[in-house]
């Protein structure tokens, strides 16, 4: 993700992606699959505590941090109000 403009802060366009098949991601983050579901309880038991609304969970790069941020109802909507479901019909 790059800035649509040096100047602009908002605008963003989208470089490129990349794809990874689930158990060659894993294997390179070398996620252990017991621990994994663990750490989704955890999340689960967090998020329960908090009201009915949309989150986002982000972990801090330099730190071994996770936070969680309570975002808008809107946020992450497509603008053009296009689904993905009705493109694959």
């Amino acid at each position: 993700v790059s800035r649509a403009s040096p100047k602009n802060a908002y605008e963003h366009v989208v470089l490129a992606t990349q794809t990874y098949r689930p158990m060659d991601f894993a294997a390179q983050i070398t996620l252990n699959q017991g621990t994994m579901w663990g750490h989704m309880r955890l999340f689960i038991k967090l998020l329960e505590k908090e009201p009915e609304g949309k989150y986002v969970i982000m972990r801090d790069p330099n730190r071994a941090i996770v936070r969680i941020y309570g975002v808008p109802a809107g946020t992450f909507e497509d603008s053009d109000g296009s689904d993905d479901d009705e493109e694959e019909g």
